[in-house]
């Protein structure tokens, strides 16, 4: 079962080949399948009790190989299916390496190296109120052309929560725009919105620190950037898509990752600290999200002397983190 489900993973919910394997193997298809963008909801999961499997499908692949995939009807989207997880192996599936649920953590080292994530890469909150780590994950290459892998997790109750298999699916750190709406590089152009103009400064930071990557191009195009020849909106025109990943930085990525997401366990936020560097009155600042703050800060003006505020406050927040990640640090 394994070899046949690593061949469905990122087929479209409504291919044939995913209808007959779940019809054929005891699950029960979606009454609707398919996504709407009016929805919160973009995946949902297709599950099996009996044989301990979850199938997941998603509209929202975060990889290139997996554009969005528009259905009969505007605002309509089909999922794919992004991943599959065991639960126990009453479906005698036979994985990888020949491991099954009862490997222990020392022969998981042995055959797979070290874990690829801890709960407290996380986040800290993550850790046993012991200190010690809640769970491990393993995450290895299946079919690299296809953006296929598998895995597992290990938990704290010496024991293997699950198997997984399925695509190569990443949350964004930030969006600038959001082609399930249908915006493109030129709404995003036209916009004035805070949450814009901070990931743009973020990522002016980025490139001048040399902590993204790139190839011939994007070293082209970010050089034009440092010398000021080009706005780093087109490295955002590059990207061809909305969204920057975590693995589109080269290093610092577990700063980044912990201050644009606040995972740091001391609340210390990116967007917070260049919201709170702009608005004027604590009251504005308790209450950021709100009408009267937000429309002031999506008056900030994208300018050297705005971006020098911001990158001096990215510059304390680095040194900060290098030094005790984030502990000792204040709000603005």
């Amino acid at each position: 079962m394994f070899n046949t489900l690593k061949d469905l993973a990122g087929l479209r919910v409504d291919d044939d080949k995913i209808i007959s394997f779940i019809e054929k193997n005891g699950f029960k298809y979606p009454k609707k399948p398919f996504i709407s963008n009016r929805s919160t909801d973009t995946s949902y999961w297709v599950q099996n009790k009996k044989l301990g499997i979850d199938l997941l499908f998603e509209a929202k692949i975060h990889l290139d190989n997996y554009p969005l995939i528009q259905g009969d009807k505007k605002g309509i989207f089909v999922p794919v299916l992004s991943s599959v997880r065991w639960y126990n192996n009453k479906s005698n599936t036979e994985f990888p390496l020949g491991l099954d649920f009862n490997a222990d953590f020392e022969s998981l080292k042995m055959k797979l190296g070290e874990p690829t994530l801890k709960s407290s890469e996380i986040s800290p909150v993550w850790l046993n109120d012991d200190g010690s780590e809640s769970f491990y994950r393993w995450k290895k290459p299946l079919d690299n052309e296809k953006d296929i892998v598998w895995g597992l997790e290990f938990n704290d109750s010496q024991t293997i929560k699950y198997f997984s298999l399925g695509l190569n699916n990443a949350m964004p750190l930030f969006h600038f725009y959001y082609e399930w709406l249908y915006e493109r590089f030129e709404t995003f152009l036209s916009s004035k919105y805070f949450y814009n103009t901070a990931h743009l400064m973020f990522l002016q930071w980025a490139i001048e620190k040399d902590l993204v990557k790139t190839d011939e191009q994007k070293l082209t195009i970010a050089k034009d950037i440092k010398e000021g020849k080009l706005p780093v909106t087109e490295w955002v025109r590059l990207l061809k898509r909305g969204y920057m990943l975590e693995d589109d930085f080269s290093a610092e990525k577990p700063f980044t990752h912990a201050y644009i997401k606040n995972l740091s366990g001391h609340d210390i936020l990116y967007t917070q600290d260049v919201a709170f560097s702009f608005l004027e009155s604590a009251e504005l600042k308790e209450n950021y999200f709100g009408e009267a703050a937000t429309k002031q800060l999506n008056e900030i003006a994208y300018n050297e002397s705005n971006y020098e505020i911001v990158k001096s406050i990215i510059d304390k927040r680095l040194a900060e983190y290098k030094e005790h990640k984030f502990s000792k640090s204040k709000q603005l």
